[in-house]
């Protein structure tokens, strides 16, 4: 026994071992290329006249257009809004979009552009991003976000004349621009992402229909056959349930919800309503979490663990079949509102009419509380609790109204 308690603790250590020493690698090679890539940028500025100033723009020399949104889930659906004006601003132009790599999959039948180019993330081969870039001669680059200055520095290198940019945070980066917009708290995210083609082309942009509608195609046929296959993997009656969906995790701790109260929901919602089937969601990292609040629950076999059980590929498949999405503030949130899936979103240190749901208002819930802190650190917060101020009973009361009124439905029908 003590013999195969030590051999455990010592596989333990080794793989514990391996994972430092695998990130502390990552790090070092991440700080390697920062440098390398730094020190090329400073050779290059020199002697330059790129990018050409706004005052030079000609709408009608643009032929190939790169449109840079390669950050979180939930920012790179935010700007589908503005590919889709950019098309109806250039409907000749081809339009190739770098997207990051593990989101690829969800934006490639996106009727509005031509092309995706994969992004492997900042100081991860940049110097091949320079010639890809390259290669497709770009005359027009157009960033969506403010983060990750990489991209743009990269479509400079590779020559494009005209480079603009969402938001002016980072003064280090302006040269490497042709105009920025400035941040505007007062609006929508999807609405600073627009100011961008503002710049060029603003009477245009407010004469396109459905300017602020966020876009993701899902295949009928496909999303049936998830279902089906769902119900037949967890022997469940899908048809005259109704189907709920907790997002229970998110990109930041700061902004999830806490285990217990998702548990206490379930348990609640089950227990009033037992035509309802709870799916909890989340990536392979949350499966514990989701396991977690399955045995808090004690909701017997209507609360379904999916948390990393789900390919990435088939969350706008499990997200389109649900009738209500319970949610953080996250990337399958956004999902949701794109799918028109009803959604009741918990906010409280991210701010709901930066990121909230802006189309279907309808069908949509915010439960927003102010932030208990000031300054709100937000990412860097040592000691998130504030998400402990949205109860299960509001919740549940946001819920109820429409889960009541389906289950009567669904009862007599």
């Amino acid at each position: 026994m003590k013999t195969a308690l030590a051999h455990a603790v010592f596989y333990l250590m080794r793989f514990q071992a391996k994972q430092i020493t695998s990130y502390l690698h990552t790090l070092y090679m991440r700080l390697v290329n920062k440098i390398i890539w730094n020190r090329w940028l400073a050779i290059r500025r020199t002697g330059t006249n790129l990018p050409y100033r706004l005052e030079n723009f000609n709408k009608r020399t643009i032929k190939k257009i790169l449109v840079i949104s390669c950050t979180a889930l939930g920012d790179t659906l935010l700007s589908t809004p503005a590919i889709h004006a950019t098309r109806k601003l250039f409907p000749n132009a081809h339009i190739t979009w770098l997207v990051k790599r593990p989101y690829a999959t969800f934006f490639s039948s996106n009727p509005h552009i031509n092309e995706i180019i994969p992004y492997p993330g900042a100081y991860k081969k940049n110097f091949k991003l320079v010639r890809e870039f390259k290669k497709r001669n770009f005359s027009l680059c157009l960033s969506f976000h403010d983060s990750d200055p990489c991209p743009v520095q990269a479509a400079w290198l590779a020559g494009v004349p005209f480079i603009l940019r969402s938001g002016a945070k980072d003064e280090k980066l302006a040269h490497f621009l042709s105009a920025r917009t400035p941040y505007r708290d007062e609006v929508h995210a999807i609405e600073q992402r627009l100011d961008v083609l503002r710049m060029i082309n603003a009477d245009n942009i407010e004469s396109i229909p459905d300017k602020t509608r966020m876009i993701l195609p899902v295949n009928a046929t496909e999303n049936e056959r998830f279902w089906k296959q769902l119900s037949k993997t967890y022997h469940l009656d899908l048809t005259s349930k109704l189907n709920i969906g907790f997002q229970i995790s998110a990109s930041r701790i700061y902004r999830m919800w806490p285990a217990e109260n998702f548990a206490a929901l379930a348990k609640k919602i089950i227990g009033s309503l037992p035509c309802s089937n709870i799916f909890l969601l989340g990536g392979p990292s949350d499966y514990q979490l989701g396991d977690n609040i399955v045995k808090m629950a004690h909701a017997g076999h209507q609360l379904i663990n999916l948390a990393g059980k789900i390919h990435i590929a088939d969350l706008p498949l499990a997200i389109k079949g649900l009738d209500l999405l319970i949610t953080n503030d996250t990337g399958p949130l956004h999902m949701a509102v794109a799918l028109k899936t009803p959604t009741i979103g918990l906010f409280v240190p991210s701010v709901a009419r930066h990121t909230g749901p802006y189309q279907d208002l309808d069908i949509h819930t915010v439960i927003n509380k102010k932030r208990p802190c000031n300054p709100c650190v937000r990412k860097y917060c040592k000691d998130p609790h504030c998400m402990e101020l949205i109860t299960v009973e509001e919740v549940y009361n946001a819920a109820r109204s429409y889960l009541e009124r389906y289950c009567t439905t669904s009862q007599n029908a």
